[in-house]
């Protein structure tokens, strides 16, 4: 049976002129009225959103849109990576491995049934013999039926087989999933200290500014540097640097809870993604994050040798709905740089460091 043209997804009725030329006009002339440059990139976004194929993607743009947003190079790339990028490529992918499973329980299903009906057909056939079989007369007639019940026999046979095979294939499927589902965890990951990498960083505040922009949430951003990590490093070699790192890791781990999101930003640095909090409670976390680093110290695994304490300076900036990601980290590490730049081992809000937040990141 064919699919209905209400069952068909917009996105793919480019085979269909005239409604991928409506898509595509209204999605130029919508990118017109508000300022979008016509790159491909830009197009194959707003032409989603015409298309209607990703509601997710419609509603920001119409949240954006309805706040007055300006639609910036640095928006524009976020939306792009958000929605039309590799990673949700791999979304697709995950989704499409469900749907494969989901096809193979339901032919298993159907198996099942075609062998329960070729059970009951032998067993129908096998009572006929019997019949047939007390018929002298008919001699010829249970050769018949032996044959017809082998045939019987071996059509079962069949359909076990194939049941047994499908389930193996389910089975390899799951597997599969669960693969791919490890790739993307390895990829989201930073090795060394075991939290999410700066990838995962990047999606996750996406991610996160999305959901407070939509519910009328707060969510605030921590930057974190490891005071004179360089010089540490330096100092007694990367493999104890490495384990400072791991312990920062932990210890940031350690501090945060729920739906709070560590990464490791690169280097030395960190960051913690709070979301459902405002400034003032980033802030008191941040704190506790200082001062908890501070009664941990650093004892070499091989040798015992206590090399003191680790501190760490910190900056806070709070979320403004509708603003390109890259202020918001732009103002937390001005309020780092603050930190830093006024002592270490502090934690800095943006209201601190007003002067800072023009520069770049």
């Amino acid at each position: 049976m064919r699919r209905g043209e209400s069952d068909r997804d917009p996105m793919d009725s480019t085979d269909d002129f005239s409604t991928a030329k409506t898509f595509a006009e209204t999605a130029l002339a919508a990118m017109i009225r508000h300022l979008v440059p016509p790159t491909p990139r830009n197009f194959a976004l707003w032409y989603a959103h015409a298309a209607g194929s990703t509601p997710e993607l419609s509603r920001t743009l119409e949240i954006l849109i309805t706040n007055g947003q300006e639609f910036t190079p640095e928006r524009n790339e976020e939306l792009f990576h958000r929605y039309v990028g590799a990673d949700s490529q791999l979304e697709t992918l995950l989704q499409a491995g469900d749907k494969l499973q989901e096809t193979v329980a339901r032919i298993m299903r159907h198996v099942e049934t075609a062998r329960g009906d070729a059970q009951e057909f032998g067993r129908t056939i096998e009572s006929y013999s019997s019949q047939l079989g007390d018929a002298k007369d008919l001699s010829r007639l249970p050769d018949v039926v032996a044959g017809l019940l082998a045939e019987t026999q071996r059509v079962a046979a069949r359909n076990e087989l194939l049941e047994s095979q499908l389930s193996q294939s389910t089975g390899e499927i799951i597997e599969l999933r669960q693969d791919l589902a490890e790739v993307r965890r390895e990829a989201m990951t930073d090795a060394l200290t075991n939290v999410g990498n700066r990838k995962f960083f990047e999606e996750r505040l996406r991610h996160d500014a999305l959901e407070a922009m939509e519910n009328g949430e707060s969510m605030s951003l921590l930057l974190i540097d490891i005071d004179h990590f360089k010089r540490f490093n330096d100092t007694y070699g990367h493999q104890l640097g490495d384990q400072v790192l791991r312990l920062v890791a932990k210890t940031l781990t350690d501090c945060v809870k729920g739906r709070d999101t560590t990464a490791r930003y690169g280097g030395e640095e960190f960051a913690i993604i709070l979301p459902q909090t405002q400034l003032v409670g980033a802030l008191r976390l941040a704190e506790g994050i200082r001062s908890t680093m501070m009664r941990r110290k650093i004892v070499s695994k091989n040798s015992g040798e206590d090399y003191g304490t680790i501190t760490l300076s910190l900056g806070v900036a709070l979320y403004r709905p509708g603003e390109p990601i890259a202020d918001l980290v732009r103002r937390a590490d001005a309020a780092l740089y603050f930190a830093k730049r006024n002592g270490r081992n502090r934690v800095a809000s943006e209201e601190e460091a007003p002067a800072e937040i023009a520069v770049p990141a």
